[in-house]
């Protein structure tokens, strides 16, 4: 039977439902198993590309991750075999009796069991199953903080096999917040290809407060830049999911790449290039992300202007609340080719103040700044830049009405810096602060949903610091400013401030903030 015939077969569509539940479960058990180590964490296969699977197909990858989890873990032998009984009776048996059988080992192994009030009849699947009634229950699940029962986790499964089948995803949405507009200046930009948010991130409403759920693949293996980008786009199946997780509770956003140059001439390869990157963004919006970020990279200063402007023109999105991001690398040069003179840009703090303009006049919504190099895990970008350039680069982009994100290397004594700057949003994620990895091969394990919290409280005591204080309000002011919305003493104070914060030297204009409010 193939996969198709497959979706349209009650009962194979039950088994893959089931199938699905075990796939979670072992992961599950090789996340705490792999937790509970007090050794070096190892791992010699990169995170898998995700195939389409029939339900023999499925079984012989569980088959095959029982075996490696046995091998791995001794301690899960029992485990493995006993999931492996299960498998074997999935034709002969009735799915009340292979759900009890789940259940129980759920009892016996995983820490996630609820007692079952829901129905408990023969699932039936309908492919056009409401994936909103599944992230209502999610969201219940959160605020109510407490594990799914078997029925509820059935319905969040229904809701998975449902996006596969091309379910649409019209659940509401965050969008990004603007720069000094709320409560919190410096957003986490929290970061996981996927699964990790689904297990983790979105598990806690405490784990999403003041957090932009963003989605990438960031395994590179130890290879340089020139092999494998620092960062990757992920599977938009995964968006969807970390989606149908979040919901509105915060913004989604997701990073798309670099451009793809075939032939390595520009204007030959450009309407591949506009048009196969256009549909990858436009899916991603499709399913409700508040954002996706394109690499500026492997281009001249007009290509890159060229590039954006036919980008912009070729996404489907709403651009009131959906932006396009451009990453620029600082330790990239960039050639700028603007006025028929070439020039060799590579001071980090010229490139970063070059990205500003080239960003304004290609229509762009949002600037990056990336300091990932050939060196993994990487160097703090907060390292590699002065406070002075930190500040003066969040400033003039947001004065020019652009949103502002830092990347490469956070760990948690780095966050302060970047709250300190302004900056609207800093990538938090891989190897440095929420992921195992192996040095050895640079391969991902588990993610680490408990360190969040620290995450958090890191920014917030930066953000309640003088430093960030000051930051929040000149962030505020700066984007006023661009809209046209100060008084001329407003500016004054404005521009005095951004000294002020350059030279760290904040408290004596801080005392003055209530004067100017008056004003």
């Amino acid at each position: 039977m193939t996969v198709m015939s497959e979706m349209r077969d009650s009962r194979t569509q039950t088994q893959r439902l089931l199938l699905a539940q075990m796939m979670e479960m072992i992961e599950i058990v090789r996340v705490d198993a792999t937790k509970a180590r007090h050794e070096p964490f190892r791992k010699a296969e990169a995170i898998p590309l995700f195939k389409p699977q029939s339900v023999a197909e499925r079984s012989a990858f569980i088959r095959a991750e029982l075996a490696k989890l046995s091998s791995e873990f001794v301690e899960l032998a029992g485990f493995a075999e006993a999931m492996g009984d299960v498998l074997q009776r999935l034709e002969s048996s009735s799915v009340i009796e292979i759900e009890e059988d789940l259940q129980d080992l759920r009892q016996q192994w995983l820490a996630d069991v609820a007692e079952d009030t829901g129905d408990t009849r023969e699932l039936e699947v309908d492919p056009a199953v409401r994936v909103e009634a599944a992230s209502l229950l999610i969201d219940t699940l959160r605020r109510e903080r407490r594990k799914a029962t078997a029925h509820e986790r059935r319905v969040i499964h229904q809701a998975y096999e449902a996006l596969t089948q091309g379910a649409r995803l019209a659940l509401p949405y965050k969008p990004m917040p603007l720069p000094g507009q709320g409560p919190i200046q410096t957003h986490m930009s929290v970061t996981d290809p996927g699964e990790g948010h689904v297990l983790g991130t979105t598990t806690r409403e405490d784990y999403m407060r003041g957090v932009i759920v963003h989605v990438e693949h960031l395994e590179r293996a130890n290879q340089d830049r020139s092999a494998i980008e620092s960062y990757r786009i992920p599977s938009v199946l995964n968006v969807a999911k970390v989606r149908l997780h979040v919901a509105a509770r915060a913004p989604v956003t997701s990073f798309i790449g670099r451009p793809l140059f075939d032939s390595g001439r520009f204007h030959l390869d450009l309407w591949k290039v506009v048009h196969t990157m256009a549909a990858a963004a436009s899916a991603m919006f499709q399913q409700g992300v508040a954002e996706c970020k394109f690499a500026m990279e492997r281009m001249t200063a007009s290509q890159i202007i060229e590039f954006m402007r036919c980008l912009r023109s070729n996404v489907l999105r709403n651009p009131r609340n959906q932006y396009l991001s451009a990453a620029f690398n600082l330790n990239t040069p960039i050639v700028d080719d603007r006025g028929g003179e070439e020039r060799r840009v590579t001071d980090r703090r010229e490139i970063g103040l070059l990205g500003i303009e080239l960003v304004k006049e290609g229509g762009f919504d949002k600037v990056t700044w990336d300091g990932s190099a050939d060196t993994y895990p990487s160097v703090p970008i907060v390292e590699q830049i002065s406070h002075a350039t930190a500040v003066e680069l969040v400033h003039r982009a947001h004065e020019r009405g652009l949103l502002t994100y830092f990347s490469a290397g956070f760990r948690l004594p780095q966050i302060a810096a970047a709250v300190h700057a302004g900056v609207d949003g800093v990538g938090i994620g891989g190897a440095q602060i929420l992921r195992y990895m192996d040095s050895e091969t640079g391969f991902h394990g588990p993610f680490q949903p408990e360190n969040i919290p620290a995450i958090l409280a890191a920014r917030d005591e930066a953000a309640r610091s003088p430093l960030g204080r000051a930051a929040a309000l000149l962030a505020r002011l700066d984007w006023l400013s661009s809209q046209g919305n100060l008084t001329d003493a407003q500016e004054t104070f404005r521009v005095e401030l951004y000294e002020a914060l350059r030279r760290k030297e904040v408290d004596a204009l801080l005392e003055a903030v209530p004067k100017q409010a008056a004003a």
